[in-house]
């Protein structure tokens, strides 16, 4: 079957001129010549094309972010970071899980926070704070016994004043002071 259409096709001596048709062009140059104008102008349409695709992606990304911004504020603290987490995903819906991944690297734990002077400053600006660390501080030392100069009730002992008759009690006086503290 396949011999039957190979062999209804006319063969192409090469010297039947007359026969080819260029359609509506009167020569091979003039299709040429329509070709590459024709060429031409695709190539100009498919760089705009392209200019005007990238610019509804700068302005889908933009309402992206901004809709992600409205759903969690938080966001907003970590903006710069977020659109560079955001670059390099070339999805679209690709937004929360940059944010997931911003905010997994900006998460610290409760040690890191109470090391950090950011934190610390901002707790001890709040006067219930400083109330609550003075007060634990103050119970602390209320706690510990060594430091006493008076016994409860703020009464002075009683008890006649010793002075030392030498050198070398002075000296054992001392050495019990010291081995109390």
């Amino acid at each position: 079957m396949e011999q039957e259409k190979i062999s209804d096709i006319p063969a192409d001596n090469g010297d039947k001129k007359e026969g080819t048709s260029y359609g509506k062009f009167n020569s091979a140059e003039e299709l040429l010549k329509a070709y590459t104008a024709l060429e031409s102008e695709f190539t100009k349409r498919s760089q705009k094309l392209r200019e005007l695709e990238s610019k509804q992606e700068a302005i889908d990304k933009k309402d992206g972010v901004k809709t992600l911004m409205e759903k969690y504020p938080v966001a907003e603290r970590f903006a710069d970071e977020l659109n560079d987490e955001i670059a390099k995903s070339a999805r679209a819906e690709g937004y929360e899980e940059a944010l997931l991944n911003v905010l997994s690297r900006n998460i610290k734990t409760e040690e890191e926070m109470a090391k950090d002077e950011k934190v610390i400053s901002k707790v001890l600006s709040d006067e219930e704070n400083k109330e609550y660390v003075i007060n634990g501080y103050l119970d602390r030392i209320r706690e510990n016994n060594s430091f006493r100069s008076l016994p409860k009730g703020g009464a002075i002992p009683v008890a006649p004043a010793y002075r030392p008759r030498s050198i070398k009690e002075a000296g054992e006086i001392a050495k019990k002071i010291l081995e109390r503290i």
